[in-house]
């Protein structure tokens, strides 16, 4: 007797790139800023200090004076140019890179950004996982 298929509903949520976040307490996060993830899942500016890499808000979101979770934020996934500590050049291509904030990317530093793909006088291309 040949197995029973399984019928899983699948959702696609932005191609696995589009996330809707909690904001952390307290947190205020700009529209086009880097966003990580807190040690209770959630969103914060990207700082060394996160402990996973989210994306860029889509939306600025305004939690100040809030508690977590009383607003989200949306985050996207994918190569965005962001700012160079001016630690990076050209032979960085194909390394990962470091968050120093929630705009600013570098060489070395304890939360990976992301994959760097190009490094332009306007800053780093990088592949936000």
């Amino acid at each position: 007797m040949a197995p029973l298929a399984k019928n899983t509903p699948r959702t696609r949520v932005g191609e696995g790139r589009r996330f809707v976040n909690p904001v952390a307490a307290d947190t205020w996060i700009f529209n086009g800023s880097m966003v990580a993830l807190d040690a209770s899942g959630n969103a914060l500016p990207a700082a060394p200090t996160g402990t996973v890499m989210r994306g860029v808000a889509l939306d600025e979101a305004d939690n100040t004076g809030g508690a977590a979770g009383d607003i989200t934020v949306e985050t996207d996934r994918g190569p965005f140019l962001v700012a160079n500590d001016g630690s990076l050049d050209r032979t960085d291509i194909g390394a990962d890179v470091y968050v120093v904030d929630d705009n600013t990317v570098g060489d070395a530093g304890t939360l990976i950004a992301g994959k760097c793909l190009d490094v332009v006088d306007a800053g780093v291309v990088v592949e936000i996982l």
